[in-house]
């Protein structure tokens, strides 16, 4: 073990027009004559190389006497520096602009960083880290400063954090800059709700909300509350959607158009409820995932991949509960939780990938297929986070309806806390089944092989129905139609390939497997610009074809490339792809939405 004193961080912000932090590491008193430094390839929660090391702008090292250090890079992440008189000095400027959860962000109304992207490890030292944050002096009288990591003292413009360890250190991301920040306490812990910049957003609402969900999720784990201080570090944006969990806190990143405004009182929008369901998983995994984690996530190696089939259980299982905690917070009703319930399943099945990838290669793979996806990625893999919903899903019927209604999944997910969150122990592959079979005395073994091993169908319709609940297939009725309600209209036709508009006609998207667009030859980047004689736009593209009856045929005019192409599209009727769920039975399906 490398013998150090201690381990110092000093951040600021370099430039805010150039976007870059400047990071000076003080290695205090190394006993070794070199030592090893690396910055992490990613960051727990987001499975995908992110070679943090490429925003390193420049980066030198010196001792006591302002004495240049030898600096040797060894590989994309990694330095070897020569120790000199006394400690050793790391000062580097790192590029901070990348606008998302899990990197570093720097622009006029707030400078965002993760650790994983700032802050060097010293190889084989254990020990307690310090950070010292300072505001620009020009920001001062505008910026503060968030983050959950303890405060051990503060200036006016510096403020000092202590962390255990290197993991404890980068666990913690920090804000700062012009921040809305409103405070809540549920059953002892204290949250902190945090938007960036300018808004319009009535926190007032937001906050009366969000302590609904804080509570059921402590309520959930019987009190076993892992944290005393927990914060929503929101990121506000034109356009984008992201979370990101930590120990303490979550990063989410989130359109400010969409959270609610004080003449929206009384009402309940879309892009709302979608928020409050990304709070709800976000600090979920505060338990299920952070705490919770499959055996392979106990000592992570950030240098590389970490593989497990396991993520369907930490992100499909919390992907269940994150919208049906609003119901049972009464934060939604019924309706709306099975619309948000239809929605997600519609997805799913929308999906060829669905039928090629099963759940547990997909959380394998995550890493190359899931976060690095292309054209060919919904003809070709299933999201773990939508198919292990849906397992999940059946997971809780098939528990309910084989205890007699004794036990649920929220039974299975405190059984599962206590065996291996609460000790720190990691799953195994099939913890679920052992669970299910020691502690709840129920076999469903079967379920889960074809469940997690191959692509077969589940049987979500023929559950639902024994609860009482409809679960039903019709068109789409417009290219935007998401699914989850029932529709008076809908399309006539089939077409499968999704597009945008382009200054003359449409820029093909994405084709399906199946789809008369994909028997045609249609590919992605195709510009459409006629069927048959009539030129088209993005609103005519599906009243053009819906004027064609079924088994007909239509000629596609297509530049591909800058060449001229003409395709031959079969007419087929639309396919009943997309799912709405309805009540048939009230007192059964109270046994499931208790």
């Amino acid at each position: 073990m490398q013998k150090i004193k201690q381990v110092h961080y000093s951040v600021s912000v370099d430039s805010i027009a150039g976007h870059t932090f400047k990071v000076t590491q003080s290695i205090i008193e190394p006993s070794e004559s070199e030592l090893i430094i690396k910055l992490p390839a990613w960051i727990p929660g987001s499975y995908m190389i992110r070679d943090f090391a490429k925003n390193i702008v420049s980066i030198n090292a010196y001792d006591d006497q302002q004495n240049d250090l030898e600096l040797q890079k060894l590989d994309k992440q990694t330095w070897k520096v020569k120790a000199g008189s006394g400690n050793i000095y790391i000062e580097s400027i790192i590029y901070a602009f990348d606008l998302s959860v899990r990197s570093a962000y720097i622009c006029d109304e707030y400078a965002f960083f993760n650790g994983t992207s700032v802050f060097f490890e010293v190889e084989g030292y254990q020990g307690e880290c310090t950070v010292d944050v300072t505001i620009p002096a020009e920001q001062l009288s505008k910026w503060s400063i968030a983050t959950a990591m303890q405060e051990s003292h503060s200036t006016t413009e510096t403020k000092h954090f202590t962390a255990e360890n290197y993991t404890t250190l980068i666990d913690h991301p920090l804000i700062m800059g012009e921040l809305d920040i409103t405070c809540f306490t549920v059953k002892g812990v204290q949250f902190e709700f945090i938007l960036t910049g300018s808004h319009q957003a009535d926190t007032d609402r937001i906050c009366s909300d969000l302590p609904k969900i804080c509570e059921h999720h402590l309520d959930l784990f019987e009190h076993a509350v892992p944290i005393t201080r927990y914060l929503f570090i929101t990121l506000l944006c034109h356009t984008g959607f992201g979370g990101l969990e930590h120990n303490s806190s979550t990063v989410l990143q989130y359109a400010r158009n969409q959270l609610p405004t004080k003449n929206q009182k009384h009402k309940m929008p879309d892009g709302y409820r979608a928020f409050l369901s990304l709070c709800s998983h976000e600090l979920f995994h505060t338990w299920h995932v952070k705490r919770n984690k499959p055996a392979e996530f106990i000592q992570l190696d950030l240098s590389k991949e970490t593989y497990s089939e396991q993520l369907w259980i930490y992100e499909g299982f919390t992907s269940y509960i994150d919208d049906l905690s609003l119901l049972r917070c009464k934060l939604i009703d019924e309706s709306s939780y099975f619309e948000m319930l239809g929605q997600n399943l519609t997805r799913l099945n929308r999906n060829p990938g669905n039928r090629k990838q099963t759940v547990t290669e997909s959380s394998f793979d995550a890493w190359t297929r899931f976060y690095q996806q292309d054209a060919s990625a919904a003809n070709n893999i299933v999201s773990y986070y939508a198919k292990g919903a849906e397992i999940a899903l059946c997971l809780d019927l098939l528990i309910r309806k084989h205890s007699h209604h004794r036990y649920s999944m929220f039974d299975l997910l405190k059984l599962l806390w206590r065996d291996f969150g609460a000790i720190n122990k990691g799953t195994q592959n099939n913890s679920i089944q052992q669970i299910l079979k020691l502690e709840l005395n129920l076999d469903l073994d079967a379920f889960l092989e074809q469940a997690l091993y191959s692509t077969s169908p589940l049987p979500t319709q023929s559950l639902l129905a024994e609860f009482g609940v409809n679960m039903l297939f019709r068109a789409r009725k417009d290219a935007a139609d998401k699914g989850g309600k029932a529709a008076d209209e809908t399309l006539l036709t089939a077409f499968g390939a999704t597009f945008e508009a382009a200054p003359t006609g449409v820029n093909i998207q994405q084709v399906l497997e199946g789809t008369p667009a994909f028997s045609a030859g249609l590919q992605v980047k195709d510009n459409l610009v006629a069927i048959e004689q009539w030129q088209v736009n993005k609103d005519t593209v599906r009243t053009i074809l819906d004027n064609y009856s079924a088994s007909a045929s239509v000629k596609l005019a297509v530049f591909r490339d800058g060449k001229l192409k003409i395709f031959e599209m079969p007419i087929e009727s639309a396919a009943k792809d997309t799912i709405y769920l309805n009540t048939i039975d009230p007192e059964k399906q109270r046994l499931w939405l208790e």
